[in-house]
Parts: C-alpha cells; sequence; structure tokens
C-alpha cells in the first residue's frame, strides 16, 4: 500500500526554498531511490499568512517498509550529511509524518 511522507518547514523558520529546491532535493534523491523513493511534490502557499508551513514536501514509497528501511540502511555519514546541509536552508526542524492514501480521483 502506498505511503506518503510528508515534510512540513514551519513558515518561522528562516526557510531557504531555492537552495531546498536546487540543492537539498537533488543530493537527497538518490540516497533514496534505490529503497523505492516514488514521485515527490514540493508545494509553497499561495498566501503564506494562512499556511503555519513556509513548504510542505511529498514523497511517495511503496510501503512503510521501503520507507524505514531507507532511514535504517542510509549510511550514517551521508544522513549526517543531509542533517548538517538543513543550517543551508532552515533554522528549525521540520515535522515530518506518514500518511496512507484511503482514496483518490479525478
Amino acid at each position: 500500500m502506498t505511503i506518503t511522507m510528508v515534510i512540513g518547514y514551519p513558515k518561522d523558520s528562516n526557510f531557504n526554498a531555492e537552495y531546498y529546491l536546487q540543492k537539498h532535493l537533488p543530493a537527497v534523491t538518490p540516497a533514496w531511490k534505490p529503497y523505492g523513493m516514488g514521485a515527490w511534490r514540493a508545494m509553497a502557499p499561495t498566501d503564506p499568512s494562512t499556511s503555519p508551513y513556509a513548504m510542505l514536501v511529498e514523497i511517495e514509497w511503496p510501503d512503510t517498509e521501503s520507507f524505514y528501511r531507507a532511514q535504517a540502511e542510509t549510511s550514517p555519514e551521508d544522513s549526517q550529511k543531509y542533517m548538517d546541509d538543513m543550517k543551508n536552508f532552515t533554522d528549525k526542524g521540520p515535522v515530518i509524518w506518514l500518511m496512507e492514501s484511503k482514496a483518490s480521483g479525478t
């Protein structure tokens, strides 16, 4: 069952969207693709005053096992590199949660 990892960066986090989209996401993607990371989508609010987030990112995974395997098997050096990179685009950690698809439509 497909799951979606949702990453929310708080709007009061001094978030640098340009760096995140052009540097951080492209660096993390190759590390997680072998574990089943699927499509991703980064979204910014059209009206920042109405959202608690500066950016929401959705990353699809085939199942929770794939997601947790990617977390567990990403090398400690790579994990640390990605964590250290956060200082380049935010001064607050994100809120992360997993969602399970229940229905969809067009």
